[in-house]
């Protein structure tokens, strides 16, 4: 998604592809929450970048409506295919994807928002590819990231043993990837050092308190684990018999149900900042 972007290290298989959009689904409202409070509204002309399937797309169109238009944007074929489909069954007309990086899109028109959800953490040279977002602003438009902060342990109680081992393979497989674990943490300072002017930003989590009603979050969980599992191997941080992949879904319900507390497994942090306006 940069002049030199960073391959996406997960795939895209149909199984990467499919767990991308159930995985949307349980972030849906996290980043509806987000969006609406950097003033996205009905009109606005909104890129989508690492559009991937195409779920942020579909909820920056229902918020910028019929009136408004988005562009998504991706590196790799696959995920557009899977993305243009979906707009197609939906009848998105104002909805468009195209395959492009940053530095290959256009800018006779440049954009009111630029959005990004879990793409910023792919890339080598996260500060540049802030610099080439904001390239696709109008003055006065607003940047939106959200991402994850992987060096936040999960919060449960009582204490959840296999949660917590669980989140330790993970963040540890981030950190072996060369991602930037901590990156959710660094948007305010990175978009600031880009010349952007931060006006907000929130952070969030989705709660559970039973292993069975709330289970969308710990299915996102585990098939990350899967997804990330040929990694956590290649590092040495663990086997994949002591992983257990194909059960360890249903051991983490076990474990939340039994705990009879509350869990939030992972964590994630929003920040807008606004182009400032030419003088």
């Amino acid at each position: 998604m940069s002049a030199n972007p960073t391959k996406y290290q997960l795939g895209h298989s149909d199984e990467e592809m499919k767990r991308l959009e159930y995985q949307a689904g349980v972030f849906r409202p996290l980043t509806e929450r987000l969006l609406r409070a950097a003033g996205l509204r009905p009109g606005m002309r909104v890129l989508d970048v690492g559009c991937g399937v195409g779920d942020v797309s579909f909820l920056i169109a229902e918020l910028v409506g019929p009136s408004g238009e988005v562009v998504g944007i991706d590196g790799a074929a696959l995920p557009l295919e899977w993305a243009r489909r979906r707009a197609r069954e939906q009848g998105l007309s104002q909805v468009r994807f195209e395959h492009h990086d940053l530095a290959s899109l256009p800018r006779e028109r440049p954009f009111d928002a630029v959005v990004e959800r879990l793409v910023l953490v792919h890339q080598g040279e996260p500060l540049r590819f802030i610099h080439q977002m904001g390239e696709h602003l109008r003055p006065g438009g607003v940047l939106v990231c959200h991402e994850f902060d992987f060096t936040q342990q999960p919060v449960a109680y009582p204490p959840m043993p296999l949660l917590e081992q669980v989140s330790d393979w993970l963040t540890r497989a981030v950190r072996g990837m060369a991602l930037r674990a901590q990156l959710g943490r660094e948007l305010a300072a990175l978009l600031r050092e880009a010349g952007l002017q931060v006006e907000g930003g929130q952070s969030a989590g989705v709660l559970g308190v039973d292993g069975e009603e709330d289970a969308d979050s710990l299915r996102v969980f585990s098939a990350g684990i899967r997804a990330l599992l040929p990694a956590i191997e290649r590092l040495g941080i663990t086997r994949a018999e002591d992983v257990g992949i194909d059960t360890l879904e249903q051991r983490l319900r076990d474990e939340a149900r039994a705990a009879n507390g509350l869990f939030v497994p992972f964590t994630m942090i929003g920040v807008w900042a606004r182009r400032p306006a030419s003088t």
